[in-house]
């Protein structure tokens, strides 16, 4: 299960939230003999866990910096961003410094964040060194040409650096396309937990003692269709599409049977398909569409088995129209909560939203709000 949370205290503007969850063969869930406790994380447990990639690149100083080698027992927090990104990497950064600023000496020695530049063209040696700096002068830069990195995402499931929005000369504002979770490697030198873009300074202050502690979530690995692929992937097959999610929320629901999940998100530059959804807070989850009644009869629900999404497409799960169902809650979401909605799209991999638990009457215009956003 994966519980739901306090995360979000408002919408996810202009996240990439896409988590591909995978492990070479052999990570195990008591990896290298550290301690299994229970499953009280409050980030995404990934499932099976991945073993730490093994790669060079440079760092702000100009030196090589091995990510295994160098982060070998310590828990390391492993981002992929650009340090002229306007919302994902700013925040993700300084919620982590923040809170590591808070923890005892032996907790904050015990971790290490690595930032991995998606936009090694601007994000220079300088520049990295100096934006990280104002965060936590702790913090490690590296760089690598786009391939180099490109590499390393394939080998951890998650999609490339998309430069579609680059201009060709002349203009140098423009944004990268990237994932936007920080991956979580415990003691034991293999991926735990995920946090996607939203997660609060609180949730990572609850989770970051007791990883570094050796403390570790538990997870079971799905079965099944869409069950986790343990090959690593080839630049062929890995996912050439990265979807924005502009907004996830779920009205309160009044009883513990079901709930309804809204979401505004873009698609990239190539079709795709939505052809699954899970959510660990659920039994059952569900794409579904309200049919309209004839003659002034009300409507009814019927389930949607795959969703086309055409390049550039703005996918919008509204009240009264296309949205996700959730049956069975193992407890009933509060306002103030966040609920893990895991969707499968054929290209683009798992993308997961975690969708802020609101009263009803915002739900249409926040929506309409981070629809917007989208627009500009």
């Amino acid at each position: 299960m994966f519980p739901s949370h306090r995360w979000l205290a408002g919408l996810a503007l202009g996240g990439v939230l896409v988590l591909s969850a995978c492990s070479p063969r052999g990570s195990g869930e008591n990896a290298g003999g550290a301690e299994v406790g229970a499953s009280d994380f409050r980030g995404v447990i990934t499932s099976p866990p991945r073993e730490k990639p093994d790669f060079t690149l440079t760092d702000f100083n100009g030196k090589p910096f091995n990510f295994r080698q160098d982060t070998h027992g310590k828990v390391a927090l492993l981002f992929f961003g650009y340090t002229h990104c306007p919302d994902v990497c700013p925040l993700h950064v300084a919620n982590v410094a923040a809170v590591l600023k808070k923890l005892p000496f032996e907790a904050r020695e015990a971790i290490r964040f690595v930032f991995v530049t998606t936009d090694p063209e601007r994000d220079t040696p300088e520049r990295l060194k100096e934006w990280l700096g104002n965060f936590d002068s702790t913090f490690i830069g590296l760089r690598g040409s786009v391939e180099e990195v490109n590499r390393i995402l394939y080998t951890m499931r998650m999609p490339p650096i998309d430069l579609s929005q680059k201009p060709t000369a002349g203009e140098a504002q423009y944004l990268v396309g990237h994932a936007a979770q920080v991956v979580a490697f415990g003691l034991d030198g293999y991926s735990r937990l995920e946090y996607p873009f939203g997660i609060r300074q609180e949730d990572w202050a609850h989770d970051l003692p007791k990883l570094a502690r050796g403390e570790l979530p538990t997870g079971e690995a799905p079965s099944g269709p869409g069950a986790v692929e343990l090959k690593p992937m080839t630049e062929a097959d890995a996912p050439a599409v990265a979807i924005r999610v502009a907004a996830a929320l779920m009205p309160q629901p009044a009883t513990t049977t079901e709930g309804a999940v809204y979401a505004v998100l873009r698609n990239g530059a190539a079709e795709d398909t939505l052809y699954e959804v899970v959510s660990d807070a659920a039994a059952r989850a569900e794409v579904h569409e309200t049919m309209a009644g004839e003659h002034g009869k009300m409507g009814h629900m019927m389930r949607v088995p795959e969703v086309v999404v055409r390049p550039g497409e703005t996918l919008q799960f509204v009240p009264g129209q296309r949205h996700v169902m959730l049956f069975d809650f193992k407890q009933r979401p509060a306002i103030g909560d966040a609920v893990s909605v895991r969707l499968r799209f054929r290209r683009a991999g798992d993308v997961v939203v975690a969708a802020n638990v609101v009263a009803y009457a915002d739900v249409e215009r926040m929506l309409a709000a981070a629809a917007s956003t989208l627009r500009q």
